[in-house]
């Protein structure tokens, strides 16, 4: 074997392993697979090309390095991984029109970069194997005796700038005039079972702030997709009404189903908004998250636990992600502040026993009882702490929440704060009898005119949710740090009063 084809070989293999590296992060054991294909093929034809000195086997050795130049060098390794990481993050930083790169592990990124690098060595090697053919030679130096000819070196930094500059123009997220006026807004909530308030109401707040628009350039239509309470489920509801519906936004109101939604916004570079208390979701690119973090939950409610002189606190919360970030934040704020937990138990969705539960959290001897969880669990664990005479109630927002909010009668509890009351008063006007959620109705209706206010102002909604920082909103002010895709604002005090609840204590007044 000549040096040309054995440096070829040597280049294929090692570029090879990189590829593989990398598709494992999408393609799982599969890529094994893909590299022995890529590495036995090429093996194959070389020998083939060697004992029979044929040329469709030297063709194929050609198409095959073709195949990890553009394809897994070019493509991948140059345009969706050494561009978006270096070109990309500069970009972003220059300007918010421009996407921060959504970056993957260590070993992905610099495998992705190695891929590109490693096709260089490929097509220097292909280059020379095909001089070496014409010239009807088998013997080639690998390393050349000269620095590469000056129109060589001009053509590749050209381009490579080319390519730079391509990379920039499709990168920049730019405005698109709505076609035929229609701004088309989907709003993907799970509208059943243990959902069902929730989901129901986040729909009739985001209809009411479409109702309440005036002399707008656009017309706004809602594209209403009930994405049900199981997360596969939700996924091929999300990808129709994407790819179907041609929607220009996204809003949703649940974590589990805001984790499924955020990378389907992302391929389709359209701005997701949603109600959700999962910080991870809200990526500051496309998708954002608009409600009080479990960490201003936490503050506000160990506040108040101290004002009423508690020391000592009793957990018994759903095993649920929202919950569970609830939980945590509330944990470590205790602890900062030195408050005691006397006993912690996680429930499942399926239990319906919790008396020894209670036993041991009442020996555990709390000062109040903290309980979170979903419908209809919610209640079942309400009803056994009445029969048993615990009233010392607290959560946070989950006595709202409830469709038996009288089984939480006392308990008093964090959520969002309303500085608009009128804005409630509609809503029970406008639906009488559907339960208003303040943790979520407010920050839905902001949402939505969140977008109107970015296709009213002729700019590309996700570039105007990227530089928006503030925004003066029903429950309260909403703020966010430059970068960030989470819209924070201070939950209040509120309490269940004769069967509803009550604003008991706003931002503004635990402050002063």
């Amino acid at each position: 074997m000549s040096r040309s084809e054995r440096f070829s070989m040597i280049s294929v293999a090692v570029t090879v392993v990189f590829v593989t590296i990398h598709h494992l992060y999408s393609l799982g054991p599969g890529a094994f697979g893909l590299g022995a294909t890529l590495l036995v093929l090429p093996a194959l034809l070389m020998w083939w090309f060697r004992t029979t000195g044929s040329r469709v086997a030297f063709t194929g050795y050609l198409l095959t390095n073709a195949w990890l130049i553009v394809g897994f060098g070019l493509v991948n390794g140059l345009w969706k991984t050494t561009l978006p990481l270096y070109l990309g993050t500069l970009l972003s930083a220059l300007s918010p029109a421009f996407p921060k790169p959504q970056l993957g592990p260590y070993a992905f990124e610099a495998s992705g970069i190695l891929s590109f690098v490693g096709s260089l060595f490929v097509l220097w090697a292909a280059v020379r194997l095909i001089r070496e053919r014409l010239g009807g030679g088998r013997e080639s130096i690998v390393v050349p005796t000269r620095a590469p000819r000056a129109p060589a070196v001009a053509a590749g930094v050209v381009a490579l700038m080319a390519t730079a500059a391509a990379f920039t123009y499709v990168d920049r997220d730019r405005w698109v005039t709505p076609k035929d006026g229609v701004v088309r807004i989907a709003v993907i909530v799970p509208t059943q079972g243990p959902y069902a308030l929730l989901g129901g109401s986040f729909v009739k707040a985001v209809e009411m702030a479409r109702d309440d628009l005036r002399n707008t350039k656009y017309h706004y239509e809602l594209v209403i997709r009930d994405s049900g309470p199981d997360p596969g489920r939700a996924r091929s509801v999300i990808e129709r009404t994407i790819n179907q519906d041609k929607v220009n936004a996204i809003l949703g109101g649940v974590s589990l189903i805001g984790q499924v939604t955020q990378p389907f916004a992302r391929q389709a570079r359209i701005p997701h908004a949603c109600v959700c208390t999962v910080n991870s979701i809200g990526d500051g690119v496309y998708n954002f998250t608009n409600i009080p973090s479990p960490e201003a939950e936490a503050v506000r409610w160990v506040q108040e636990a101290q004002r009423r002189g508690i020391r000592r606190v009793a957990v018994i919360a759903q095993d649920y992600p929202s919950i569970n970030n609830h939980v945590k934040a509330l944990k470590a704020e205790m602890a900062r502040q030195g408050m005691r937990l006397t006993y912690e138990r996680r429930f499942d969705d399926s239990t319906r026993d919790f008396w020894g539960t209670i036993a041991l959290a009442k020996a555990s001897r709390p000062d109040v009882y903290y309980v979170e969880g979903l419908h209809p669990v919610l209640e079942i664990l309400g009803e056994q702490l009445r029969d048993v005479g615990i009233h010392d109630l607290s959560a946070v927002v989950a006595p709202s929440l409830s469709t038996r909010p009288e089984l939480f009668e006392g308990a008093w509890y964090t959520d969002s704060n309303l500085r608009d009351i009128g804005f409630r008063k509609r809503f029970e006007d406008r639906y009488p009898g559907v339960q208003f959620a303040t943790h979520m109705m407010p920050y839905a209706y902001d949402s939505f005119n969140m977008i109107v206010q970015a296709y009213e102002h002729g700019e590309n909604p996700a570039v105007y949710l990227r530089k928006m920082t503030t925004y003066e909103g029903t429950a309260d002010r909403l703020t966010k740090v430059p970068g960030s895709g989470n819209f924070q604002s201070t939950p209040a005090v509120w309490m269940i009063r004769n069967g509803k609840p009550v604003l008991l204590d706003s931002p503004r007044h635990a402050k002063s």
